[in-house]
């Protein structure tokens, strides 16, 4: 500090001489002494401006990294910030709309979405941060709020894989909720669902929604009764064939999920 403040009065006396040295060069019986003195004092002026930028420079980048640190720790502490709130607004809706006891879920977050390419492809799984550890078990149901997402197929201690509804792997039962309509929800692959296998003398609606009928064995796995599948989007019926069948649309858009829930006692 005291270095820099000796800098500081060299700066002061130089910067005087160059005032004396503007003022002379203005009265015309000085411009020869004008001359003299600029010649011995230019080099050592130079210098000592060059030494007092070069601290004050040094003093700003300092100045500037600690703030370009402190900045980025801002920007990760909002983040953080933000994540805990989407979290907590997960929670508080899921309790709030979810028909199944809120001690028999588990909050898990969405890690990995295998598959998906914003735009051209939708995922086929999920990869959770829950596992073994955390009580989690192969064929256990995944929702978000009433709806389905999938199951579970594969554990590690801390972490899970999901097999979505959509995967051509998946099928179930289900019915349509305002006709009753019995049949067996087939993924379709790409995202998409088919409501199969329903007798030709049963009732479709557009627009009807589509629940589990419920398959819960005795090991607890299998998905619980009225989980919302999805609503039909469009009927199928021909009278040579044996079955009906429609083309569901989920309620829930697969490639924005960052937190689901599994049921873990049905």
């Amino acid at each position: 500090m005291q270095k820099r403040s000796s800098y500081f009065l060299y700066f002061i006396i130089f910067f005087c001489i160059s005032l004396l040295l503007l003022f002379s060069s203005k009265v015309s019986f000085l411009k020869p002494v004008n001359s003299i003195v600029q010649v011995v004092f230019a080099p050592v002026q130079s210098l000592t401006y060059g030494i007092y930028s070069s601290v004050i420079n040094i003093g700003s980048s300092s100045k500037l990294k600690l703030l370009e640190d402190e900045n980025r720790l801002l920007i990760k502490k909002l983040a953080d910030l933000k994540k805990v709130e989407g979290d907590n607004k997960a929670l508080q809706d899921q309790f709030q709309t979810v028909n199944i006891r809120s001690t028999s879920l588990l909050p898990a977050g969405v890690i990995g979405a295998p598959g998906l390419i914003p735009g051209i492809s939708v995922p086929e799984t999920l990869t959770l941060n829950r596992g073994q550890a955390d009580g989690v078990k192969v064929g256990q149901a995944v929702i978000y709020k009433d709806n389905l997402i999938g199951k579970v197929i594969k554990t590690s201690n801390y972490l899970s894989s999901v097999l979505l509804i959509t995967n051509s792997s998946s099928s179930f039962t289900a019915s349509s909720l305002e006709t009753n309509a019995l049949g067996v929800v087939k993924g379709g692959g790409g995202g998409g669902l088919i409501f199969d296998n329903i007798l030709l003398s049963e009732s479709l609606k557009k627009d009807d929604l589509v629940v589990t009928k419920g398959d819960v064995n005795q090991k607890g796995e299998g998905f619980p009764k009225g989980l919302i599948v999805g609503k039909i989007a469009s009927v199928s019926k021909n009278a040579s064939d044996l079955f009906q069948k429609a083309k569901v649309k989920q309620l829930v858009d697969l490639t924005k999920l960052n937190a689901v829930f599994i049921i873990i006692n049905p």
